[in-house]
Formats: structure tokens, sequence, C-alpha cells
């Protein structure tokens, strides 16, 4: 057997994912190989410092303050250039002197009225621009494109969120993750937004609803899911596309997410989550199923030609274990 295959079995090895052969293989390897004891060693130690690290506890009144300054800060930047500034600056470009003065003084009677509705008017006594997303008009009217999220706050035990994001104007929006409309509106960021860090954010907080949701038996909204395969299939991103797939494996069998996963065997070029996705699909639950066909001819391809060796193994014991 080849090096290069005992050292694909390095991290197997370590986490115990190796066959009884496989391991009786590779320990007798290990007994003739400086270079991989010595990998071990490290891996080894690499672990037990991980075990024994304990993360800096930063106390939650600290953290609050730290995000309400930092709001502050952004809000300040934001709006450095007031709608009366841009409005100046248009006046002086487009009329002259004689007349800016006196429709200066209508502009800002104008801006004072609109304020003056908005803030007394309310039925609430709250200005509307910051609202549940459920009234946001941006995205009941159906606007696919989402784009720009900015994070501001999220609470993890209760679930409140509250972030800024554009569609054709900015939107600010406080709610919680439970609410479709939040849901939506970061299932099409992880779609459209390109800094894969804010895709990571909003597939973290999908995934947090999807453990309440699991809890209370709800199904996964149908756009939301479309946006989690999108990403699981297409994103540039390895972190993406392993954590849409940690989210999504939540929801077996359904139908779509179970094609989902067959593609990722079929075409995925990292092994690490095409292993991941073998590993999600259980063949037993699928027999009485219309994809138990599709399922089990992706297993006998990956039994018998898959290049990596764990999933081969793996793709024929699940064969054998439904065969018996």
């Amino acid at each position: 057997m080849k090096h290069k295959q005992f050292e694909e079995w390095l991290q197997l090895y370590l986490y115990d994912e190796l066959s009884d052969q496989e391991r009786t293989l590779f320990e007798h390897h290990l007994s003739d190989c400086d270079k991989c004891r010595m990998d071990i060693d490290e891996m080894k130690k690499f672990r037990t410092a991980l075990a024994h690290h304990k993360p800096f506890k930063v106390e939650e009144p600290i953290l609050q303050e730290a995000r309400r300054n930092l709001r502050l800060r952004i809000h300040a930047i934001a709006t450095k250039e007031s709608f009366l500034d841009r409005a100046k600056e248009l006046l002086d470009g487009f009329l002259a002197p004689s007349y800016q003065m006196a429709l200066g003084g209508i502009s800002i009677l104008a801006v004072g009225v609109t304020v003056g509705y908005f803030v007394f008017g309310s039925p609430t006594g709250k200005s509307p621009l910051l609202r549940s997303i459920s009234s946001v008009s941006a995205v009941e009217a159906g606007e696919s494109q989402v784009s720009n999220i900015r994070f501001l706050e999220r609470n993890t035990h209760t679930g409140d969120v509250e972030f800024t994001f554009e569609t054709t104007t900015p939107v600010h929006v406080r709610g919680n993750v439970n609410d479709e409309q939040i849901q939506k509106v970061l299932a099409r960021a992880l779609v459209n937004e390109q800094n894969a860090g804010i895709r990571l954010n909003a597939l973290n907080i999908i995934g947090s609803h999807s453990e309440r949701g699991l809890a209370g038996n709800a199904e996964l909204n149908s756009e939301v899911k479309s946006s989690l395969i999108k990403a699981l299939l297409n994103d540039r991103n390895l972190g993406v596309r392993k954590e849409a797939l940690d989210v999504l494996k939540k929801y077996l069998p359904d139908p779509a997410i179970v094609r989902a996963f067959l593609t990722v065997l079929a075409n995925e070029k990292n092994t690490g989550l095409k292993i991941a996705a073998i590993n999600s699909l259980d063949l037993t639950k699928y027999e009485n199923q219309p994809l138990n066909q599709e399922i089990l001819d992706m297993f006998r391809q990956k039994a018998r030609s898959d290049e990596n060796n764990y999933i081969r193994i793996k793709a024929k014991a699940a064969l054998q274990e439904v065969q018996q």
C-alpha cells in the first residue's frame, strides 16, 4: 500500500474511524514509519493542548456595552453626511443664490412635517423606520436581492437578533430568529452576500433556529431550504458548504435534501465533506421511499470506484447492512 494512503488515514486513526483491518495495517505501518509516528504524536499533543485550553470568559455586561458602543460608532459614521447637507449641495449646484434661502426654508419645513408625522403620528408612538421584519415592506413585496447585511446584536438564549441590510434602500431590523420573514432575509443573504464571514454568520443563526424548530417538530421553510441547498452545492467557501450540510442533515429524510447529499457524494471535491454526507445517510431509513433506488445506486458506485478508501468501505458496509 502506498505511503500516501497511510497519510490519509492519520486523522481517521486518531478519531477511531478505521475498520479493524485498516487499524491493524496502519499500526503495522506506524511501527516502521518515523514520519507518521511523529505526525500522530503532534496531533495528539495538539488535541491535549486544546482540551486543557480554557477560553477567557467575558462578562455579559461588558459585551453589551461593547456592542452598544459599536452600534453608536457605526451609526455616527453612516449619518456623518446628513440629509440636509446633501440637500444644500443640490441647492448650491442647481439654484441661484436668490432662490436658495427660500427653498431651503421650505425644505426644512417639509422635513419637520415628515419627521413629526412619523414620530407622533405612528399608532405606537415610535418611528416606523425600526420595526419587526414582519412589517418591512421590502421583504413583503418579495424583493429577492439582499445585500450588505450587518449583524448588530444577537441573543443566543432568546433568539432575538438585530441587523441591517439593503434591498433598494437600507433596512434596519430587530426581531426574533423564529420569525419567518427574518429567516427569508437570512436565506437571501446566504445566496447573495459576497462576504463569506457574513454568509457563515447567517448560516449560524439559521442553524440555531433549526435546533429550536426541531424541538417543536417545525418544518424548514421552503425558501430557506432552497438557499441552504444552493449554499451546500455551489458556495465557493468550504466552511459555508460544511455549515450548510450540518444544518440540512437535521431535516433528513427530506427528499430534496437527500438528493443534495447524493450530489455532494457525486461531485464534491473535498473528501471531508463527502465523508460527512455519506455518514449522514442511513440506508435503513429509506427502504420504503421512492428515493431508495437512487441512494442504493450511488452507494454501489461509491463502493466500487470512489478514490477515497474510507468512503468505499463505508458504502460497502452500509450496503451489507441493508442486505442482511
